[in-house]
């Protein structure tokens, strides 16, 4: 694979290599710096990957491990302070599912984001978090019932 097309590739899945980044950073610039990362880390290791059909989930997955190397450094570094407006502006428009989806556990968060939010299916969600395709469902299950009662049970319309 060479530079134009690793490129237009990331390109073309940036909107959901963003929004998996920010389900876990909840942050715009280390979500950006994330992204990065695991661009130059595929960059360098674009070798090992042996079937480029599966670009696009080699590549979450690489963003996922940096996002969690983001986050063992932020807890090493203390607290840090977010910049809620920007959060904001980058959040979903509803702030209810915006606030449940921030209480879920990056466990249920991550999987319930890519299936419906980015449209992997189940076998890929799976691959890209390196879990059984059952456990992916099982999670799936768990994350939708606790949004469920998050958002007041079964009354709430979305």
């Amino acid at each position: 694979m060479d530079e134009a097309e690793f490129s237009a590739r990331i390109l073309n899945i940036r909107r959901r290599l963003y929004c998996t980044a920010y389900s876990i950073l909840w942050n715009d610039a280390d979500c950006l710096d994330a992204m990065q990362e695991a661009a130059a880390r595929a960059w360098m290791h674009r070798g090992r990957l042996r079937n480029e059909d599966y670009f696009e989930t080699w590549f979450t997955r690489i963003l996922i491990n940096e996002c969690k190397a983001l986050l063992r450094k932020r807890k090493g570094e203390g607290a840090l302070t977010e910049d809620i407006a920007a959060a904001r502006r980058d959040m979903p428009a509803d702030l209810d599912l915006r606030d449940a989806l921030k209480r879920l556990k990056p466990k249920y968060r991550l999987p319930l984001i890519l299936h419906y939010q980015d449209g992997y299916s189940l076998k890929e969600v799976a691959q890209i978090l390196g879990l059984r395709e059952a456990l992916v469902k099982s999670r799936l299950h768990q994350a939708r019932r606790e949004l469920r009662h998050l958002l007041g049970g079964e009354d709430y319309e979305a």
